[in-house]
């Protein structure tokens, strides 16, 4: 049996009763910055993609999981574009309150996370792109055993100036 707890902390399907909670993170623009998102989620659309939602990852080559800490959905991890030939694809980690970042719980996530999808789908590794300016991220996913493989110079555009592309990859040896 897969266990996808430790501590305090599960991670979990998604669920029709997060609507409410995927509308408000979903169409925060202070999150476009990091998701390189630019346009609001009607109610419809996100009912749409939580029908969606539980289909079979290796159709969709996505999989979108709830963090649930004390009982309470505090974030999302996202592995998206997912590629079976070559054995990757990318991840994501949102926590949607700030009061429930800096406490250890995206890092427990990201690794409980990370220890599921290699066997699950017999991944060689998982990438994450990260802008220039979201040092936190950047110090979640290298803690997280993440190598820093390349920059990519100017590659988001927010407002009027650009920034550059972290390329980060974590290897199935770092397991």
């Amino acid at each position: 049996m897969i266990n996808l707890s430790v501590d305090n902390i599960c991670l979990r399907a998604l669920e029709p009763e997060d609507l409410s909670l995927l509308l408000q993170w979903e169409n925060n623009p202070q999150y476009w910055t990091v998701s390189q998102q630019r346009v609001l989620y009607s109610e419809f659309l996100m009912k749409q993609y939580l029908l969606e939602a539980g289909r079979d990852p290796w159709e969709v080559r996505q999989l979108r999981l709830m963090i649930v800490k004390d009982d309470q959905s505090i974030g999302l991890l996202d592995f998206f574009d997912f590629e079976p030939d070559h054995n990757r694809g990318a991840i994501g980690v949102l926590i949607g309150s700030e009061n429930n970042r800096g406490k250890g719980t995206a890092a427990k996530a990201l690794k409980l996370f990370i220890e599921y999808l290699f066997p699950t789908f017999q991944l060689e590794q998982v990438y994450a792109e990260i802008a220039s300016n979201n040092a936190s991220s950047l110090r979640l996913f290298q803690k997280a055993g993440f190598v820093e493989t390349g920059i990519r110079k100017n590659w988001y555009r927010q407002a009027d100036q650009f920034l550059d592309a972290h390329c980060l990859q974590f290897f199935k040896s770092n397991l």
